[in-house]
């Protein structure tokens, strides 16, 4: 009894931890909503709601649908779905967070120091942690392909259930396209026990089930549904890819400071995953025969696949990366564990957690200082342009912001489309100086340069951040 009185506590430790943060950030005015997508996932739940109550279809969508459809139905819950939604992603990394100690308990018995691993690199790490507190489908998709691997572990170790591998399999692939490339080879070997044991009826099941969670899917997508192939990254994937560090795209101009293969691994290395990943990996190569057990093998297949579909997009993002982490976190325990057994370490270990915790922390706050200045912007910019309300206003970057936040303008997006007819008193919202590098001779720029060229600005309000609302003369 006192073992599981133990590992509750251990579980809703990890649970509540993100719980506690979110809570404490919206007392200092954040909210989860920054950049485009977050806005983009609210405005979409909310279609669905308006679907839900007065019949109105929310149109074709870009993402996978399950998440905002929680977010909307939770959001009648709540009473905001802004909230719903973040709420979603902070209870979605404590699930996975429970799941992976779970997974490492399931995997590796007899092991100590467990759950100080996952409290440390898992609930602690910055990348994850950050999915947690935003609005944003990461933190859900994340959950689902852990749940997708404990039951395939369990089922393989221990003979239960498949069918949780398959609902839990759709559920990631609802939420998030990506997550087909990392749970596919548990999906294929998931079928291959199937046929093996002869459990036909968990399979069918498992399909009626996964039928249900698709319904959002079908019913919003009918429209649509292969749209997710027409994907411009997904059309634009490429093996020389692997050795750029420069795009350009739909998206602009973008250049990063490593090569796309050297970035897709940096969930081996990076703070912002794991600062003590460098020392495990290489205790892992050392202890190379650690790798032929069955579990070890399908991590490394799931990882190694997911990698290498990742270094040929066009583009580099620590969100995307951030699905297989928890693989390379189980991964990497058994290094762990012999790192704990040197002497010194064993000798002052809970020194040491406490350090890195703290030094976790310090990773994090560098790297979720951007995402909670640009919430606070966001909210100074939509109090600096509300007294102009009921006016026409173009903008870039951050008019799905100002739309979500409730304000009442006529949107016209300098992305979307060449303007050449401008009125007279109407607004624009705009920095090019932000923007003159990744858009040069893009839609934002080229109209902003015709504006300038062709129109007298009044400047009405600046922001302290350089973006300036103008009156056109």
């Amino acid at each position: 009894m006192s073992k599981l009185t133990a590992f509750f506590y251990k579980y809703l430790t990890l649970f509540s931890i993100p719980l506690l943060l979110v809570f404490a950030l919206r007392i200092v005015g954040f909210d989860g909503l920054y950049g485009q997508d977050s806005y983009e996932y609210l405005r979409y739940a909310n279609a669905i709601q308006e679907y839900i109550t007065d019949g109105v279809h929310p149109g074709n969508y870009f993402w996978p649908v399950l998440y905002p459809t929680l977010g909307s139905l939770l959001g009648f819950v709540f009473g905001c779905t802004a909230f719903a939604l973040q709420f979603i992603s902070c209870v979605s990394l404590g699930v996975a967070c429970v799941y992976i100690l779970k997974t490492i308990q399931l995997l590796y018995p007899t092991s100590k120091h467990s759950f100080f691993y996952v409290l440390i690199f898992g609930i602690f790490c910055p990348f994850l942690l950050k999915m947690g507190l935003i609005v944003m489908s990461d933190a859900l998709t994340l959950a689902f392909v852990v749940l997708s691997f404990y039951f395939f572990f369990k089922s393989y170790l221990q003979k239960t259930s498949l069918a949780p591998i398959f609902i839990f399999a759709t559920c990631a692939l609802m939420t998030r396209y990506a997550s087909l490339c990392i749970t596919f080879p548990i999906i294929v070997y998931g079928l291959y026990l199937v046929w093996e044991r002869k459990r036909f009826a968990q399979l069918f099941i498992a399909g009626i089930i996964s039928i249900i969670v698709s319904i959002p899917f079908l019913i919003f997508q009918w429209g649509a549904l292969f749209e997710a192939s027409a994907n411009p990254f997904l059309q634009t994937w490429s093996f020389g890819n692997y050795f750029k560090s420069s795009f350009t795209t739909g998206d602009g101009t973008t250049s990063y400071l490593f090569p796309n293969l050297m970035y897709a691994l940096y969930v081996f290395f990076h703070p912002g995953f794991i600062f003590l990943g460098s020392i495990l990996s290489i205790i892992t190569i050392k202890n190379y025969r650690s790798l032929f057990t069955f579990h070890q093998k399908v991590l490394i297949i799931c990882s190694g696949i997911y990698i290498l579909f990742l270094a040929g997009i066009p583009f580099q993002n620590p969100r995307i990366i951030g699905l297989v982490f928890p693989l390379i976190l189980l991964l990497l325990f058994p290094a762990f564990v012999k790192l704990t057994e040197v002497k010194f370490i064993k000798q002052y270990l809970k020194t040491i957690v406490a350090v890195s915790l703290v030094l976790q922390l310090v990773f994090f706050a560098m790297t979720f200082k951007l995402i909670f200045e640009r919430t606070i912007i966001e909210k100074e910019l939509a109090t600096m342009i509300q007294p102009y309300e009921g006016k026409t206003l173009y903008s870039f970057d951050v008019d799905l912001a100002l739309e979500g936040r409730g304000l009442d303008f006529e949107y016209k997006n300098m992305f979307l489309e060449r303007y050449e007819k401008f009125q007279k008193n109407d607004l624009i919202l705009f920095d090019p100086a932000r923007y003159k590098v990744q858009w040069n001779d893009k839609n934002p720029m080229l109209n902003w340069e015709f504006i300038e060229q062709n129109y007298q600005l009044k400047v009405l309000e600046t922001h302290s951040e350089g973006w300036k609302l103008y009156q056109i003369q």
